[in-house]
């Protein structure tokens, strides 16, 4: 009965050991799966991100080195009076005016009016240029002139033809709606 006893006892051990194995093989196969998994979403999502912006990058450089073409007339078109309009606001600008009068600051704060957001791209890009000649423009003003509602409505326009010479100047689309004034302070 003894040996009978023993003989289950190993039974009962062979066939425990065998579920624990397969527990153990099921564990393994679910964590390669999901190693797997984790693995190729970090592929697709940052791998090929990574390859897209060293093309774009490696695009873009052989693109300056080449002459720019001028682009298709659908690239340039100016934007449509349904689009909405885009407002950008410059960072005020504080200038010393030099004329002669007891005025002898000017702050600006100027906001862009555009419905095309490719303006808006080409502000940011050549906003050091823009901000040279607003601060050397705004300086040569007269105080008197600035007082009042006309003088500052022409302010505007010149301020606005600037900005779309510039634009044009450079080669980007200057399809400027209005120039607004958000701030005007003089001291």
């Amino acid at each position: 009965m003894a040996e009978k006893k023993k003989k289950e006892e190993s039974a009962a051990e062979g066939k425990g050991g065998g579920g624990k194995l397969k527990l153990i093989i099921l564990i393994v196969l679910v964590l390669l799966i999901l190693g797997a998994g984790g693995g190729a979403a970090y592929y697709f999502f940052v791998l090929d991100k990574a390859a897209e912006t060293t093309e774009e990058g490696a695009e873009a450089s052989e693109a300056e080195a080449q002459p720019t073409e001028p682009e298709s007339s659908e690239a340039i078109a100016p934007a449509s009076p349904q689009d909405p309009v885009i407002y950008y606001a410059l960072e005020p600008i504080t200038v010393n005016i030099t004329a002669p009068g007891s005025v002898r600051f000017l702050r600006v704060s100027i906001t862009i009016a555009t419905r095309n957001e490719r303006v808006v791209a080409a502000i940011e890009k050549h906003l050091p240029m823009i901000r040279n000649d607003l601060l050397s423009y705004l300086s040569s003003q007269d105080s008197a002139a600035l007082n009042t509602t006309e003088g500052k409505d022409k302010l505007r326009e010149e301020l606005h033809s600037m900005i779309s010479a510039d634009l044009t100047r450079s080669a980007q689309p200057s399809d400027i709606v209005n120039v607004l004034f958000t701030d005007f302070v003089m001291q």
